[in-house]
């Protein structure tokens, strides 16, 4: 059951993310500032933005974060960064999963990540690979479990942002625009 706060925080979300991308609109060639996109109108809308939005952001830091740190970690209980990634992914498969009625078997998701190489590339390229998965099933029809998976990965979205600022790093989303 979706408590009213809980509902709360993520329309705030969504409006916060919203709001960033309509900062990041590119001025129109005569000099006039961009149009302003309109808002969804609809629950759904919202969280379908909400959802590629945050992603987006995650996959920028993927591209971005360095190579060489991908093996820190805050904390030594803590994930390294590129376990935080692939935990992202594993998110995207696994709500990707659960919108088409599928079972997914974590246990074994999580012992194929140790195969696999441990280098920025693979990271990109299995995002890119579950987003391409996810985006269109939100898309068809968000159910409300979705608004769970929102706010955990915005959890490892913001772990992500510490992970920046803890390495002396500028996150992405805050670096000035040219």
């Amino acid at each position: 059951m979706i408590t009213k706060a809980f509902t709360a925080a993520v329309i705030g979300v969504a409006f916060a993310t919203l709001s960033a991308s309509a900062q990041q609109a590119q001025p129109a060639a005569q000099g006039q500032a961009a149009p302003r996109p309109q808002p969804p109108t609809t629950y759904e809308g919202y969280v379908q933005n909400t959802w590629k939005g945050l992603h987006d952001k995650i996959l920028t830091m993927a591209k971005d974060f360095p190579e060489d740190k991908y093996s820190w970690r805050p904390h030594p209980d803590s994930r390294t960064v590129l376990d935080e990634f692939r935990h992202v992914v594993i998110g995207l498969e696994m709500s990707a999963a659960e919108l088409r009625g599928e079972k997914f078997d974590y246990g074994a998701r999580i012992k194929a990540d140790e195969e696999k190489p441990k280098t920025r590339d693979s990271v990109v390229k299995e995002m890119e690979a579950a987003i391409a998965v996810s985006y269109p099933l939100v898309q068809s029809g968000p159910k409300p479990r979705l608004v769970w998976w929102l706010e955990h990965q915005a959890a490892h979205y913001g772990k992500l942002v510490s992970n920046y600022r803890l390495n002396g790093l500028v996150p992405p989303i805050s670096r000035p625009r040219s």
